[in-house]
């Protein structure tokens, strides 16, 4: 997932504190509500440790008792090969969020895809891990629901 869409209203904040704008705050609760229909929700995320994916995270209202949550700095502004060092982090069987920022969402994508998405924010994609291969189930986008 991208995170929702952030602010610009205070150019002296360094990017990696800044929150999110109102239209950010309005579209991460219908993203979780949107997972939650289609019985997505995870039971790990990995989120970078910038204020809007945290502020993203918080939106969503997951159910802590149930989701496990790992702040992974490494996941701000990071590399194709960081992210898919995440992917090997993820537990057979289980549901997990990668929650982040873009290129990297598109870039990881495309990496496990070989195609070009669009990944506009709040954006989340869906795959399913078969042996080796990642699948491409969907991709949810806010504007589009």
């Amino acid at each position: 997932m991208r995170h929702s869409k952030s602010s610009w209203e205070n150019l002296n904040l360094p990017d990696h504190d800044r929150p999110l704008n109102e239209r950010g705050q309005k579209d991460a609760p219908v993203m979780y509500q949107e997972l939650k229909n289609n019985n997505w929700l995870p039971d790990t995320v990995f989120l970078s440790s910038s204020k809007r994916t945290i502020e993203t995270l918080a939106l969503m209202n997951f159910d802590k008792s149930i989701t496990k949550i790992e702040i992974k700095p490494s996941i701000y502004h990071a590399s194709i090969g960081e992210l898919i060092n995440q992917l090997q982090l993820i537990e057979e069987n289980k549901t997990t969020m990668i929650l982040g920022h873009n290129p990297g969402c598109e870039l990881l994508i495309n990496q496990l895809t070989g195609k070009w998405y669009r990944m506009p924010t709040s954006a989340v994609a869906l795959f399913i891990k078969q042996k080796k291969s990642w699948i491409l189930q969907d991709i949810l986008r806010p504007k589009e629901l």
